[in-house]
């Protein structure tokens, strides 16, 4: 999946680690914050010889009943979001994310924003809250109340997901992959599509420092 994304071959190195071969980027298995075997958490590295300040880490979760299926189907989910971003990052040609930059409309304050694709599910086959993800950008109306959670100097990694049927719901947003509790608060206060039946909708947007973008692509 993630050699059809970035037109390159990757690789097992000791670690394990999965390397992009001629580069600096690698993906390596994070530590699981559940027992489900439908569940991954991955770590993105955008530099394997310095971690600290260049790794991002995210989760995702698959739905089929057969756990290899719904491995894959987790990370389809993770690449179109969390991999896409982190990728563009260094790529920075507009063609895997999109680049707001600080004060144009949709972005986020005081930080240049590559925002991955949206992607989600439903019982029924709609598509509203992916729809709205997409017509609202919901982290400019969220930055406020993100923006004190963002825990790193350069480069922040910000999920946000929601997830509703009927009564239920579960919205999330994660910071650097960890739920930031007022932020996820905030999300499930906003006008989301409220539906009967079950339907998630998720994106993911690295935050990176300004002086650290030269001269943003064009995503016109």
């Amino acid at each position: 999946m993630l050699t059809d994304l970035l037109g390159r071959t990757w690789a097992i190195e000791p670690g394990p680690l999965l390397r992009c071969q001629g580069s600096t980027i690698g993906v390596r298995v994070a530590a699981p914050h559940t027992d489900s075997v439908k569940h991954l958490d991955l770590e993105i590295l955008l530099n394997v010889d310095e971690p600290a300040g260049t790794s991002l880490v995210d989760c995702s979760t698959g739905l089929a009943e057969d756990p290899e299926e719904a491995i894959r189907q987790a990370l389809a989910a993770w690449i179109d979001t969390t991999a896409a971003a982190a990728l563009e990052m260094v790529e920075q040609r507009g063609r895997l994310a999109t680049h707001l930059s600080p004060g144009t409309p949709d972005s986020f304050p005081g930080w240049h924003a590559i925002v991955g694709g949206v992607t989600g599910w439903s019982v029924d086959g709609t598509s509203d809250k992916q729809q709205w993800f997409v017509d609202t950008a919901p982290w400019a109306a969220l930055a406020s109340v993100i923006t004190p959670g963002l825990d790193r100097e350069y480069l922040n990694g910000v999920r946000i997901f929601v997830g509703q049927g009927g009564e239920y719901y579960n919205c999330e947003v994660r910071i650097n992959g960890r739920i930031d509790e007022p932020a996820s608060a905030a999300l499930a206060g906003l006008d989301w599509p409220r539906s009967q039946r079950m339907s998630v909708a998720r994106t993911f947007l690295l935050l990176v420092h300004p002086a650290e973008i030269e001269t943003p692509p064009s995503t016109a």
